[in-house]
């Protein structure tokens, strides 16, 4: 069976793997540090899952996020009102980071991966798939969104006690969305990916040499 080999970004081993890949998660000998996640299917997965995480995004922002209601007088929260609250409050720099965090690097990694994958699915390579890869790779740290769940989560269990709390259709989309991300992220490994932009980049090279030869 041939091997090819792979290099660990922990200890720098070269790795001998199968050239058949089993799925699971494969590991370095040498200090245990995973290599990549074997997943048939992936790209298709993450196409179906970024959709639907898409859509649930979208209904995240759109809807109501919860409505609070004390003594007959209710007022609605949507997606983004710690946003408007801090800014109104002018602590600029954290409604920027709660912005950043929540909003702009979730959507822009979903919107990201899409854009990589979707051709992928048909067969083709997106022309700067290098650079959606990489950003990717950099941005998905500063995706907070698990974290602002919580911190909604504890919102509503101190605020329950001063009135009612209802939650609205964003709430149920808004936690839909962290569980579809949350497996998304588990199946998602970018060495296939890396495999798959390398070939189709040797294979356009080998066309422009045979053209060149003709």
């Amino acid at each position: 069976m041939s091997r090819h080999l792979i290099s660990c970004h922990e200890c720098d081993e070269l790795c001998a793997l199968p050239s058949v890949l089993r799925p699971g998660r494969y590991k370095c000998p040498n200090c245990g540090h995973t290599l990549f996640r074997h997943s048939p299917g992936m790209i298709e997965k993450l196409y179906a899952l970024h959709i639907a995480a898409l859509i649930l995004f979208i209904l995240s922002n759109w809807f109501p996020f919860l409505t609070f209601e004390v003594f007959g007088n209710s007022s609605e929260a949507n997606f983004t009102t710690a946003v408007q609250y801090l800014y109104q409050e002018q602590d600029y720099l954290l409604a920027v980071a709660l912005l950043m965090t929540t909003v702009v690097v979730p959507m822009s990694r979903i919107i990201l991966i899409l854009l990589l994958v979707a051709p992928l699915h048909y067969g083709k390579v997106p022309r700067f798939a290098p650079y959606y890869l990489k950003t990717i790779e950099e941005i998905t740290p500063w995706g907070m969104l698990d974290v602002f769940l919580v911190g909604v989560l504890v919102s509503i269990v101190k605020l329950v006690k001063m009135g009612s709390i209802i939650p609205g259709t964003s709430l149920w989309a808004f936690a839909a969305l962290i569980l579809v991300l949350a497996y998304g992220q588990t199946i998602f490994d970018p060495h296939p990916l890396w495999e798959r932009i390398e070939k189709a980049q040797k294979e356009g090279q080998a066309e422009r040499f045979g053209e060149a030869g003709r």
